[in-house]
């Protein structure tokens, strides 16, 4: 099996690793526009989509919508802050893995933190994703659990 990586710089990306690139480029974009419509061709409208289940936005997602309207509840308690960005990625034929810098502001609170986040690909569309956070406890506690 072959794997592709790309470093911190972005360089020697393969298809799925510049596939994940560009979906968090066009999210950063839409974050700011708040039109999320152009996440749609991106995402299968069955997608499997596993976020820690933390705050009241996360959790198990079944549909496209349902991953479109995390994120709008992610930008909107966190006032717009919620930003998300590839470090690196490593793939294979099917799959990619992100590692993923993350930041936020709620409440007059700022996090940042990094998350490996695993994509499944399938006809020019996230068909599964799962997440998996440096570190829970903090998380929880910028949402407001503990």
């Amino acid at each position: 099996m072959t794997a592709a990586m790309t470093g911190e710089d972005g360089s020697a990306s393969g298809p799925l690793g510049r596939f994940v690139r560009a979906f968090y480029d066009v999210r950063r974009a839409a974050s700011r526009s708040g039109d999320l419509s152009a996440l749609e061709a991106l995402i299968a409208p069955d997608v499997d989509w596993q976020e820690p289940d933390v705050g009241d936005h996360m959790g198990d997602l079944r549909s496209r919508e349902a991953v479109l309207d995390m994120i709008c509840r992610a930008l909107a308690t966190t006032g717009g802050t919620f930003d998300l960005s590839v470090v690196s990625t490593v793939e294979t034929g099917s799959h990619v893995a992100a590692l993923i810098a993350w930041s936020a502001e709620k409440d007059g609170r700022r996090i940042e933190g990094q998350e490996l986040a695993v994509y499944e690909v399938r006809g020019g569309c996230i068909a599964a994703a799962r997440f998996h956070p440096e570190n829970i406890a903090d998380d929880r506690t910028f949402w407001g659990e503990e």
